[in-house]
């Protein structure tokens, strides 16, 4: 009963926290003038508030201290040292994310400082990792607990291993801080439509909370994270589904991105799960950086270039859209949760999405325009 009450409280707590806050926020913005204004760069038509991130960040910081008093009530929910500092970092890499890119909103930061400040956060989420190299016993008694949040090792899509501190700490640095700012990126560009990064974000913690909580042992801790995410995500929609009335902003989008990213990683990196996910904004991501810089352009530059986009080109509507980008997240992420697939059987799956992604992206080759999309 405990348990259920965490597995329960942990979200609930996120998404009123989130609920109550969005709507004075909404007011606040519009006196101070924090809105996003029509225009050839945008798809909406009137002025909105882009701070809305605010009102998620404070949700989720409040149900993480709160996911602290659950510990009292039965030793399963026991954190252990290792998770208890990982949460720490976490929330001092939310400060540091939700900073600069509410600065970014109010007064549009240059792109390259800005990923200089995502590479410190996810810098700061590995932790003393970075001059402890040492894998600690885990309640198992294998080594497997690292001082921070460490892509140590991970599942080649569902098939074999990778242990990257085995083959050099570094390396599993890198690793890790490459797949935090990549995800930071890719939720930011995803949020091009109303609902569309909030919903999304919403299904893929979701599904690692049952991922985690069907592992076995089940990581009943672990799972209150993305759980809390999701709360945030939920309450959010009410306020951003179409027609939207505000934005969460890249505080809002960042922050999430990063929180995001980190739940894939801690108790044990689930990256094929969130590349089922997350496949079509990720192979979107991956395409527009690579076709942006063979044109001589930033990846950073806006450009109507975005899957979602193409699809509103098409004629198809925000709604329309979004609701096809839930449900290709909810079917891939069903596959990577039923024993039914076997792990071939996921990674051709997985392969399918990326190919069948990276050819509508070739057909659907924007016209030449001098106008630019929101990133």
């Amino acid at each position: 009963m405990p348990v259920m009450l965490a597995l329960i409280g942990v979200p609930l707590i996120a998404f009123v926290v989130t609920a109550l806050l969005t709507p004075p926020l909404i007011t606040l913005a519009r006196r101070e003038g924090w809105v996003a204004k029509p225009g050839p760069r945008h798809v909406h038509r009137e002025p909105t508030p882009v701070v809305g991130g605010l009102a998620m960040i404070a949700g989720l910081v409040v149900a993480l201290i709160a996911s602290l008093g659950f510990e009292l009530l039965t030793p399963v929910l026991h954190r252990s040292p290792f998770e208890h500092l990982r949460i720490g970092l976490l929330l001092i890499g939310i400060a540091i994310i939700a900073g600069v890119s509410l600065l970014d909103d109010l007064y549009d930061l240059p792109a390259l400082p800005r990923l200089g400040v995502h590479i410190i956060a996810a810098l700061v989420a590995v932790g003393p990792y970075l001059w402890d190299h040492t894998l600690y016993p885990d309640a198992l008694g294998q080594p497997t607990e690292a001082r921070g949040i460490i892509l140590t090792a991970f599942n080649f899509p569902f098939v074999y291993q990778i242990h990257l501190h085995n083959l050099s700490p570094w390396l599993a640095i890198a690793a890790t801080v490459f797949w935090i700012v990549g995800m930071q990126n890719m939720v930011n560009w995803l949020d091009g439509l109303d609902g569309l990064a909030a919903g999304v974000t919403l299904i893929a913690g979701v599904v690692l909370a049952l991922h985690t909580l069907t592992l076995e042992p089940p990581q009943m801790t672990v799972a209150l994270l993305p759980l809390a995410l999701s709360g945030v995500c939920a309450a959010f929609l009410l306020y951003n589904s179409h027609p939207a009335r505000i934005f969460m902003g890249d505080v809002g989008a960042m922050t999430i991105g990063y929180t995001l990213g980190i739940c894939a990683l801690i108790g044990g990196a689930k990256l094929a799960t969130v590349l089922l996910v997350l496949g079509v904004p990720l192979v979107d991501m991956a395409w527009l950086i690579l076709t942006r810089t063979l044109r001589g352009r930033s990846a950073a530059q806006a450009g109507r270039d975005h899957l979602h986009h193409r699809f509103l080109d098409l004629g198809l509507s925000q709604r329309q859209v979004v609701a096809c980008y839930y449900g290709l997240s909810i079917a891939f992420g069903a596959i990577g949760l039923l024993d039914f697939f076997t792990p071939l059987m996921k990674l051709i799956a997985l392969v399918l999405l990326g190919l069948v992604v990276l050819v509508i992206l070739i057909v659907l080759q924007p016209k030449p325009t001098t106008h630019a999309a929101r990133l």
